[in-house]
């Protein structure tokens, strides 16, 4: 009993302490024409979070280079963000298909800490990169954001 208290103390500290980090990114296999429309739709909402202009972003791509990275990075940078390796708001993404989907569903989750709070946010999308539901929304710590 004392051993399995002392796992979840343990695992609840840990999750506290690596409050700031977001993981890293991963992009699947992508369908060409959709890629940046997506990353304007995750930028816009972004931006809703954080004003353009005032806001440096830590964008943790995955290790690969592939289109949506190079998307996502143009366009906060086209919107006003700073894209630098130490902002005090760090992005990581995963961008991949629901298999069982037919036709393909693509999703993207958002993950995205500062100093105050983290957030997971997620969208799916169609091939072409037309949302096709709303925004999901996970925050935890304080909310100075839109949620």
């Amino acid at each position: 009993m004392i051993r399995i208290f002392a796992l979840i103390l343990f695992l609840g500290l840990t999750g506290c302490a690596g409050s700031h980090k977001v993981g890293g990114s991963f992009v699947g296999q992508l369908p060409q024409e959709g890629v940046v429309t997506i990353a304007d739709d995750a930028t816009s909402y972004l931006s809703s979070l954080y004003p353009p202009g005032h806001t440096s972003i830590r964008l943790e791509t995955p290790p690969q280079s592939d289109a949506f990275s190079r998307a996502l990075e143009t366009s906060l940078r086209q919107k006003g963000f700073t894209v630098s390796s130490s902002g005090p708001v760090t992005l990581s993404y995963v961008l991949d298909t629901l298999r069982s989907a037919a036709p393909p569903i693509w999703y993207l989750q958002l993950r995205i800490a500062d100093p105050k709070q983290s957030k997971k946010i997620a969208r799916s999308y169609t091939a072409d990169g037309n949302p096709a539901a709303g925004f999901s929304i996970l925050s935890t710590g304080g909310d100075h954001g839109k949620s």
